[in-house]
């Protein structure tokens, strides 16, 4: 009986450890844009807002980050964001929310989330760059 205990106690202990990998998008084709807009988050002190500027960059995208007010008048796409971090002996980024709006008509363009917890977690760089891959990377052949 004290065995079958201490072994519920270790699962439960490892349980904190878990590790989920999560990522959303919707089945919407975005890479007909070319001028990109990132929206800069009030909230964000982590710059993710140039990291997503710089991943559209990196993918071949004429990409800027900035206030809605400093939105070049070019400007196809509009991409917004929220995030949410957490700290377990170090802070990290877990989740990543994007919603991308046709700036002529405002209509809803796609949303996107990449959701990482647990001990083995993603740099924000790499979560940025798996949840833009789906919207703007290569397309990929289908099987």
């Amino acid at each position: 009986m004290k065995i079958t205990g201490l072994l519920i106690l270790i699962l439960l202990g490892l349980a904190g450890c878990f590790s989920a990998n999560n990522v959303t998008e919707s089945p919407v084709d975005l890479r007909s844009y070319r001028r990109i807009y990132v929206e800069s988050s009030r909230n964000d002190s982590n710059h993710l807002d140039e990291l997503l500027a710089h991943e559209l960059q990196r993918l071949g995208y004429e990409a800027s980050a900035g206030v809605r007010t400093m939105m070049p008048t070019n400007t196809q796409l509009v991409l917004s964001y929220e995030s949410q971090w957490t700290w377990d002996f170090q802070t990290y980024l877990i989740q990543l929310d994007v919603t991308m709006r046709d700036v002529s008509t405002e209509k809803n363009m796609g949303k996107g989330m990449v959701f990482h917890s647990g001990v083995v977690h993603k740099s924000p760089e790499k979560m940025v760059a798996e949840l833009l891959a789906p919207y703007f990377g290569p397309k990929r052949a289908k099987k």
